[in-house]
């Protein structure tokens, strides 16, 4: 009787502690995202474009967006990459965002390379937020030209700056051969 009531307790409390692995994260927005895409990119001032690919990982529980520039990038002065998850907490109702890139833990922003996101229609906004520096970062899906737009931009006095970064993806056809 005891080991079947401490069977039971521990259940109960896995089950508080521990989500339903069952319950995968569905977003209608994001699935938009899901393929490979070629994106023009500006940042600081100059061009450049990247390959950008998105797929459903970890019971689909996170998007993964991975991203690598195809040329040597002037102020990086090597190419740019970065991996971005996204997920989404469902009792803070907010989105979780983790981004690696090529910079590593040196970055201004703290935590390094995480941030909490709301959405907004077809646009999902990222905050990150440092000792020193406050950035909003947009994923907006373009329905029209089924397109996404991303920008960074910096705030200053409560006050958002001109894009510091402004990229277009557009979906890479391919063949059906």
């Amino acid at each position: 009787m005891v080991p079947d009531f401490c069977a039971s307790l521990f259940a109960e409390g896995c089950a508080l502690l521990f989500p339903d692995y069952n319950n995968r994260f569905h977003d209608d927005l994001l699935d938009h995202m899901v393929g490979k895409w070629g994106v023009s990119a500006t940042v600081h001032g100059q061009k450049f474009t990247l390959e950008r690919e998105a797929e459903w990982v970890m019971n689909h529980q996170y998007l993964r967006i991975y991203e690598k520039s195809r040329e040597v990038v002037p102020w990086l002065e090597g190419p740019f990459e970065r991996t971005i998850f996204i997920g989404y907490n469902h009792r803070s109702k907010r989105y979780l965002v983790y981004e690696l890139t090529v910079h590593g833990g040196d970055v201004p922003i703290e935590p390094e390379g995480f941030s909490y996101g709301v959405r907004n229609g077809n646009e999902l906004k990222m905050v990150i937020k440092g000792p020193e520096i406050v950035v909003h970062q947009r994923f907006t899906w373009e329905p029209a030209t089924e397109s996404w737009h991303f920008q960074g931009r910096r705030v200053i006095e409560g006050k958002e700056q001109e894009p510091h970064v402004d990229q277009e993806a557009v979906r890479v056809k391919t063949s059906s051969k």
